[in-house]
């Protein structure tokens, strides 16, 4: 009976280890879990970071890069920049690609350009569009909001995680090829969020989309209607609505090989005529990322340049 006794305590004792093992083990994995959804608090120290963080608007997470200033600090407030990448393209390649850390912080120093905030946010190959169902092209994406991530989750996510001045006056947007699109289009729809506006390079096609997949390419993602042509095209955007209070900066390579300077010319042409803030420059260059690198400090000149006598 002893004999009987030690074995089912023993083996009692065998059985409870196991289980309390087995429940460590999953205790460590779930706590494991918890911390991989835990939202990484973002370095508030100068220099490029990588970050990820939840969009309401797509309902997943977005990847944001972003560029404090030398000498930032808790007891400053900073102008933003939102620039934004072509098709095809990331966003860490803005500041990988382009120099625009090293360009900035040179002219930071030298007293040319106020110190800002750079950011870099995720829009995929979306024209920051929010995105409508199409039976035409079973390809198109449906329920896709760019526009509102854009406009709305990274202006957001910026203004609470650092020192910006959140405040019209000192939000920019500008972006090359795509990303000019996108910034023209968001900057036209909402000129009550961004001061100023750049496009560099910008995808503004006419009517010609022989280069762009023709009739059932990206005509299709971008203007599957005429309604939405209306809503969309910066061209009939900056005909239709008041952008005076915008500050617009325009240009292109002479030789890009999307003719994009024909586009570019007519937005100019329209807005100079309507009297609106906007300068363009047409020179020589394609379309390519030593084109936008050899520019770059006319770019970030036009968005945070100092005035005489500040």
């Amino acid at each position: 009976m002893k004999g009987s006794r030690g074995f089912r305590l023993y083996l009692f004792l065998i059985i409870l280890c196991i289980m309390l093992g087995g429940c460590s083990r999953n205790s460590g994995e779930a706590s494991e879990e918890a911390a991989d959804k835990v939202e990484m608090a973002p370095l508030q120290s100068p220099g490029v970071q990588n970050l990820v963080f939840q969009s309401e608007a797509l309902d997943r997470e977005m990847r944001l890069s972003v560029y404090l200033p030398a000498g930032y600090k808790a007891s400053q407030r900073y102008p933003v920049l939102y620039f934004i990448h072509g098709y095809g393209s990331k966003e860490t390649d803005m500041f990988d690609g382009l120099d625009i850390q090293q360009n900035a912080d040179r002219l930071i120093e030298a007293g040319q350009i106020e110190p800002l905030i750079i950011i870099a946010p995720q829009m995929d190959n979306s024209y920051g569009l929010n995105a409508v169902a199409n039976p035409g092209n079973p390809a198109s994406p449906s329920g896709e909001r760019y526009e509102d991530y854009l406009v709305e989750d990274v202006v957001k996510y910026t203004d609470t995680h650092f020192n910006t001045l959140a405040e019209r006056g000192s939000r920019y947007i500008g972006g090359i090829s795509m990303g000019g699109f996108i910034s023209l289009h968001s900057a036209f729809l909402h000129s009550d969020i961004y001061s100023k506006v750049g496009g560099h390079s910008p995808a503004l096609f006419l009517d010609d989309w022989s280069l762009a997949g023709g009739e059932n390419g990206l005509v299709q993602l971008l203007y599957p209607t005429e309604a939405l042509r209306q809503e969309r095209d910066p061209l009939l955007l900056a005909q239709n609505r008041d952008l005076s209070k915008l500050s617009i900066y325009l240009d292109c390579g002479a030789e890009d090989s999307y003719r994009f300077y024909e586009g570019t010319e007519q937005l100019y042409t329209l807005l100079k005529g309507k009297g609106v803030p906007v300068e363009y420059h047409l020179r020589a260059g394609q379309h390519d990322g030593d084109y936008w690198k050899s520019h770059m400090d006319e770019y970030l000149k036009f968005y945070a340049g100092r005035t005489k006598g500040s």
